[in-house]
């Protein structure tokens, strides 16, 4: 689901995942399996940066799907929780969940303007529990609003703040503090202090995201029967 090759200070964490990078068990193992000794950038393969969460969980019960988003969860913490910088170089479209794990990094560079950003899950009946649950304080009512509303740009992305900049990744122009001083400089930490806000929403999420009616979307969206 990932490759992992060293460059320089960094490790880069490739997503090579199936279901054009989505959050599968898989992944999910992969990538909480990463150490955090060293600084790593994670980027993509193909047209899509992620796909976000894994739809089809839903389609197997409640009680697979509390599973799933706790390990969901456990991601989030991981990410906040480790010592060294956690880059992501966004090289195709980014879905759903995909977008959210950017709000837990500590820099996001778009690759280019073209990328195309969207919680479209709302449409298929499954809310992004990290946005409603702290989205108002990560961003202004304006831009929440849009990011609740409709697909938007790199650009959009960059003025909201989940993209850093938008160009080529340029690893040597970004700080790299020493480890005994990382655990009060990176911002990404201030978050570790309202996350766990999300876990009710996590739980809201297997409700909404199993019920007959989210469940048909979703058959349809697979192009399943009914």
């Amino acid at each position: 689901m990932i490759r992992v090759a060293t460059i320089g200070k960094y490790d880069r964490v490739v997503l090579i995942g199936e279901k054009r990078n989505a959050f599968t068990p898989n992944l999910l193992e992969d990538l909480l399996g990463l150490g955090c000794e060293r600084d790593f950038v994670i980027t993509n393969e193909g047209p899509v940066f992620s796909a976000g969460l894994d739809l089809s969980i839903f389609l197997e019960g409640r009680e697979k799907a509390l599973e799933y988003l706790f390990k969901i969860h456990e991601l989030v913490k991981k990410l906040l929780e480790c010592e060294r910088r956690v880059v992501a170089h966004v090289r195709g479209d980014v879905y759903g969940f995909g977008v959210e794990l950017l709000y837990f990094l500590d820099y996001v560079v778009a690759a280019h303007e073209s990328v195309k950003f969207s919680l479209q899950g709302i449409n298929l009946g499954l809310f992004p529990p990290y946005t409603v649950a702290i989205g108002s304080r990560l961003f202004s009512h304006g831009h929440l609003r849009i990011l609740l509303s409709r697909e938007f740009t790199a650009r959009e992305a960059l003025s909201f703040g989940v993209v850093s900049e938008i160009g080529g990744l340029e690893l040597e122009k970004l700080f790299s503090p020493p480890s005994h001083v990382a655990s009060f400089v990176l911002p990404k930490r201030r978050l570790l202090e309202m996350v766990d806000d999300a876990v009710p929403y996590l739980h809201k999420l297997a409700v909404v995201g199993t019920s007959e009616e989210t469940r048909e979307r979703l058959r349809k969206f697979f192009g399943r029967k009914v």
